[in-house]
Order: structure tokens, then sequence, then C-alpha cells
């Protein structure tokens, strides 16, 4: 993982009181985002431990319930081992990775907290070869989880988004291109269509709205919502065929024009 990582045993977790049952990697759909909801709360292992505390004593939980914890300052936490069904999202625990922002995800995210998210999301894709979709807990049940500003950021396709007052960092835009072209690259090999998810497949639906073409959530599922701004992105540009498949010409035309 790029960002800072902290395991069960560094941060002191509790042993279970029963054997995790693991995720089955054909049936995992996709990453929930949850929050813990509370302004001005402890952080860092406190904080995990915390969860731990409710979620065992409270609840009764076997365990802390999320795969994933991401700190304020963008630290992650190991909750339940990687690829352990969590307990987060009734209904869903078998089919999804959890990972929960410590913070109240009603205020915006540091860049380092974004970036936090953003490294779980990239492993977890890499680990179950990609085409996961990303949900904010209140898409699955009826809740006012992940926050407000986490929520709509998940749904933008967690593009990173410095908050009021924060430093940017220079943006190495020469590395940003090379990636942005090796992506292309594979799109060229394997154009997006419909049925199709995964990384490109947010990165468009992300860029899509900029040139007024809205794809609803980018959540990386290529629906019917999709290819129809596509379609539209195609026709409004005059030189792309117009089909509501993202090959090269019509990436190109996204991210370079």
């Amino acid at each position: 993982m790029r960002a800072d990582y902290v395991s069960r045993e560094e941060w002191g977790a509790t042993k279970p009181t029963k054997k995790w049952t693991y995720l089955n990697p054909q049936r995992v759909q996709g990453i929930v985002v949850h929050h813990s909801g509370v302004t001005g709360g402890p952080t860092g292992a406190t904080a995990v431990q915390a969860f731990e505390r409710h979620h065992m004593t409270t609840r009764g939980w076997s365990s802390i319930a999320y795969n994933w914890l991401v700190d304020v300052d963008g630290t992650i936490y190991e909750g339940r081992r990687d690829g352990a069904v969590g307990g987060a999202t009734k209904n869903w625990n078998f089919k999804t990775v959890a990972v929960s922002y410590v913070g109240d995800g009603h205020e915006p995210l540091s860049l380092e907290a974004q970036q936090g998210f953003r490294t779980v999301i990239d492993e977890s894709q890499h680990t179950y070869s990609g085409g996961l979709w990303i949900k904010g807990h209140r898409d699955l049940a009826s809740t006012s989880c992940p926050g407000n500003w986490l929520y709509d950021w998940v749904g933008t396709g967690t593009l990173l988004v410095a908050p009021p007052g924060a430093h940017v960092p220079t943006v190495d835009w020469g590395g940003l291109i090379a990636y942005m072209q090796a992506l292309g690259a594979e799109v060229q090999a394997r154009p997006l269509r419909r049925r199709m998810r995964g990384v490109k497949v947010r990165l468009v639906q992300a860029t899509l709205p900029r040139w007024g073409c809205d794809p609803g959530a980018a959540d990386g599922i290529f629906g019917w919502r999709t290819k129809a701004a596509v379609r539209r992105f195609q026709r409004e540009c005059g030189f792309l065929k117009v089909n509501g498949v993202v090959n090269r010409a019509t990436w190109d035309a996204l991210f370079f024009r």
C-alpha cells in the first residue's frame, strides 16, 4: 500500500470471539464506504480501538466490523483481516469490502485521507481483478452514512479535492499524462462498453460531466446512463463515431483535447 499502514497487531486488536469467514473472490462485487459520524472525536489507534469496543461489546459482534479504516491523516488501519467477511453492511457483507473513515464524512477530508481511501480502493481493485463498484453505505441501507461530503466525493469518482485552506502539492503532470496514456493503450486493446466495470470506467464517468454529459454516479459500472452520456459526448465532438463505446479516439478526446 502507498499510504502508511498499521496492522491489527500494531494497533492492539482484540482476538476475535470466533473464526472469521472469508470472502469468495468470485462473489465480491464492490467497495462500501462508511464513516464514524463523530465530529472532533479520537483519531489514530485510539479511534480504531473505540470502534472495536463498540462493535464487540455493545453490538456483540466477533470483532471490528470494517476490513479497513482510514484515519484523518491518511493512515490505513487493518480492521478484519484482508479478505475476511465484514460485518458493517447488512445483506452485502459477503459481496463487498468495507472501509470506514475514522472522522465525520460530513466535513471535507484532507488530501492525505483522500489518498488513504484511494490506496485502499486501488488495492482492493487489484486483489479482486478490477471491476468493483464503489458506493456509500446509504446506497445500500437507510442511513446518512458516510456523511454528505464523503458520499459526494465517492459519487464523483474519488478524485482528489483540496479542502479549504489546504496546501496543494505539486502535480507530476508528466507522470499523470503517462499514466492516462497507458490506460488509453489498454482501452485501445479493449474498448469500454456497457456491462464493463473498473477504474477506467470510473475515470470516464468522472470526466464526462466536465463536458456537459451526465453519466450519473461515478461508480465504475458502465450502464445505460453512461452509454447515453458517452454517445452525447461523441455526438457533440462531431468527429467521433457515435456508438456509446469508449475506444482510443473517444478516450483521447475526453482526456487530452
